[in-house]
This record gives structure tokens, sequence and C-alpha cells, in this order.
């Protein structure tokens, strides 16, 4: 083996620290720069990303809260419009029931005025017609000629008896 023979070693040591001397160097000033500035690009590019992602963020909550409270205003103007509706409803339908009642009592009040009137009519028929029969069967009964005023005051007073 020709590296163990000591005649090569000097000329072995030459070229190790001149490969070493030239590795060295070409690592400190080409490439080492070269991966750290890469590295730092790296760092800020990601960096950059999460401050963007973190402002991104801010902003999306911002959007979250504001779409929240138009939320929450739309639900309390959508439960105060149903109430106001409701009570409208409620109001009017109160207001047509009392327009229906009064219709209802005016007429139930004129049906009954109706009712009497026909009542007192129809007795007032039935007064007339008592006082044709009496009339009418005392002439064929008897020979008795009987005043008209006489048998319409025993037929009020029959009347009068039977009413109470």
């Amino acid at each position: 083996m020709p590296q163990l023979n000591p005649e090569f070693y000097i000329s072995q040591l030459f070229w190790l620290v001149l490969t070493f001397t030239f590795l060295f160097i070409f690592l400190w000033r080409i490439s080492l720069p070269r991966i750290s500035t890469v590295l730092e690009k790296r760092s800020n590019k990601i960096n950059e990303d999460i401050e963007i992602a973190k402002l991104h963020q801010t902003k999306a909550e911002e959007i979250q809260k504001s779409i929240d409270n138009q939320l929450r205003e739309a639900k309390l103007e959508t439960a105060d419009l149903i109430k106001s509706t409701n009570q409208s409803l409620q109001d009017h339908a109160t207001k047509e029931l009392d327009k229906l009642d009064k219709l209802l009592n005016r007429k139930l009040d004129e049906s009954s005025s109706q009712i009497e009137k026909n009542k007192s009519d129809s007795l007032n028929q039935i007064n007339d017609q008592i006082y044709e029969i009496t009339k009418l069967t005392l002439s064929r009964i008897s020979s008795i000629n009987v005043n008209d005023e006489d048998i319409k005051d025993v037929v009020k007073n029959v009347k009068q008896e039977v009413l109470n």
C-alpha cells in the first residue's frame, strides 16, 4: 500500500491541506452563504405568511363578530316585528269582534222588538178573533143581543186573569 509509505507523507499532507483549505474556503465563502440566504428567505417567507395569516384571522374574527351582531339585530328586529304584528292583529281582531258584538246586539234588540211587536199584534188579532167568535157564538146560542163593549170588557178581564 502506497499510502502507508513514509516517502509519500509530505505529498499527501500537502494535498490534504490544499484540498481541505479549498473545501473550507468553498463552503465558507460560496455554499454556506447561499444556504444561509435560502434559509433566511425561507424563514422570512414563513414569518410573513404567519403575519398575513394572523391578519386574515383577525379580519375573519371581526367579520364573524359583525355577522353575529347583524344576526342578533335581525333576530331582535324579527321578534319585535312579530310582536307588533301579533299585537296589531289582536287589536284588529278585538275591534272586529266589538263591531260584530255591537251589530249582533243591535240585531238582537231589533229582533226582540220585532218579536214583541209580532206578539202584540198576534195577541190583538187573537183578541179580535175571540171577540168575533164570542159575538158569533152568543148570537147563535141565544137570542140575546149583547153590546160590543160588554163583550170587549169580558174578553179583557179574561185576558188579564190568564196573563196573571
